[in-house]
């Protein structure tokens, strides 16, 4: 199956909607209850409502968002070369590992600012030696803004952000200010916005109670089971992140090291959200999963075969033991 994206052809990144929808096949065919899903932010709660909770779209929408990112993802890693060979290895694994917990394939916000997140970092990730870097620094800043107003606690990420200016050029009160500028932007207009419907108190309050501690939100075993199979990928990618960064160019082996600060920093915001619920680790999937792909594409063909079914047969059994027990 890999065989499939082992290639730059533009059919292969199409052919990651089929991906996830077969990973999301299970949900499709026998249905299934979603997940608690906790307060949600002003802009979050708003997306719920626009989607809803039970028919078809509910299911449709994740699987759709997260091949999007996993073609950002894959658009990321062919335009900063921080792969050895060419593949589309790193999208197929994002899409992976967002299928190995049932509580993930249900619809959430949090779904958006993975894409929002990953635009983010392709545009930082472009000002190693590039031109109109402050404009690239304001739209990572905006897009940030963007993902933190459906989850708060991505504004965490802002410190990650600061590092990776660091990491790809010159970090001073100037460079820092185009991103927070970025940030600041997308949260005036929505504030504006907000206003304007006359929800701006709503507005202030439900971003304020985006953070919180020590809320832990139930989940059933299943759940717990495929978040917890995110531990070994994430053993993988931190035990060979000097292998990663070997035989590639400074600006590959620069954005990588960015990829895995903003890994680190996922950490945090998984932890900080509004209830502590199986559903946020998802945070960790678009930096994780990009950097697992390029672990992947490094082995031979026969034993990467071999994990992806794995994992793969893993993500199916679990969600349609989950929805028929």
């Amino acid at each position: 199956m890999l065989s499939l994206f082992r290639t730059n052809q533009s059919y292969a990144s199409l052919l990651l909607f089929v991906y996830a929808l077969v990973l999301q096949l299970p949900l499709f065919v026998l249905g299934g209850e979603p997940v608690e899903s906790g307060p949600d932010s002003y802009y979050g709660g708003l997306l719920r409502t626009v989607v809803g909770t039970g028919g078809l779209l509910p299911i449709l929408v994740p699987p759709l968002l997260i091949a999007v990112t996993g073609i950002v993802a894959n658009n990321f890693a062919d335009r900063f070369r921080i792969s050895r060979t060419v593949t589309q290895f790193p999208g197929v694994c994002v899409v992976l590992l967002w299928g190995l917990s049932p509580a993930f394939h249900y619809f959430d916000p949090l779904q958006f600012s993975h894409l929002f997140l990953m635009l983010a970092v392709g545009s930082l990730g472009g000002t190693y030696k590039g031109r109109a870097n402050e404009v690239a620094r304001f739209n990572a800043g905006f897009w940030l803004g963007l993902a933190s107003l459906l989850h708060p606690s991505y504004l965490i990420f802002i410190l990650a952000f600061i590092v990776g200016i660091s990491i790809l050029g010159t970090t001073n009160l100037r460079t820092i200010s185009q991103l927070l500028v970025g940030t600041l932007l997308a949260y005036v207009l929505a504030a504006t916005t907000a206003y304007l419907i006359g929800d701006l108190r709503v507005f202030y309050e439900s971003q304020l109670a985006g953070f919180n501690f020590g809320r832990v939100v139930p989940a059933g075993p299943y759940d717990l089971l495929g978040a917890g199979m995110l531990v070994l990928p994430l053993l993988i990618v931190v035990m060979t992140s000097n292998r990663s960064r070997l035989m590639l160019n400074i600006e590959g082996s620069k954005n990588v090291s960015f990829l895995y600060w903003v890994l680190l920093f996922s950490l945090p915001v998984a932890v900080c959200a509004v209830g502590l619920r199986v559903a946020d680790v998802q945070v960790v999937v678009p930096p994780l999963g990009l950097l697992l792909g390029l672990w992947i594409g490094r082995q031979p063909p026969a034993r990467a075969e071999f994990y992806h079914l794995l994992y793969f047969a893993a993500a199916l059994i679990l969600l349609t033991v989950a929805i028929t027990d």
